[in-house]
């Protein structure tokens, strides 16, 4: 059983979350280079998103994220081979990767975009976590909503 640490967070007051949850980044994001722990919070229940991307060394540094495959069913990003090694990803199992977005939320909350040209990856199997840029050819701003939709 992992050990209990607390986290000051900027939308969820004071959080206990198990040490070994922490996603440890092996460069910080960009534009927030000095940061390398964070922990994912899922408010609506695990696995569902939007999901909190909160820093453990800074709490109001959070980002709202989404599962991009959720908006972009054929999303595929390639990594390379630098990547994998910043990851510890082992031969054969790229599939422990995981892929998430940031989200812009602006005050019209149907403005908000995704930036699928830079996301986030996740090694599962050690919780290294990395933002990428993504060699194919995504948006940096991919409206989540469809106009029209409520």
């Amino acid at each position: 059983m992992s050990e209990l640490i607390k986290v000051k967070t900027r939308d969820f007051d004071m959080i206990e979350i198990p040490e070994n949850e922490i996603l440890h980044f092996t460069q910080g994001i960009y534009a927030f280079d000095d940061y390398f722990r964070y922990v994912l919070l899922a408010p609506l229940g695990k696995n569902k998103f939007p999901m909190w991307l909160q820093c453990i060394d800074n709490e109001n540094l959070c980002f709202i994220i989404f599962d991009p495959l959720e908006c972009c069913t054929d999303y595929s990003v390639t990594l390379s081979d630098d990547e994998k090694e910043q990851l510890g990803v082992e031969k054969g199992c790229e599939d422990k990767v995981e892929f998430l977005v940031i989200a812009v939320v602006p005050d019209k909350y149907e403005d908000t975009t995704i930036n699928l040209k830079s996301p986030i990856a996740v090694n599962t199997a050690n919780n290294k976590a990395m933002q990428i840029i993504a060699p194919e050819n995504y948006p940096i701003r991919f409206p989540l909503f469809k106009k029209g939709e409520d």
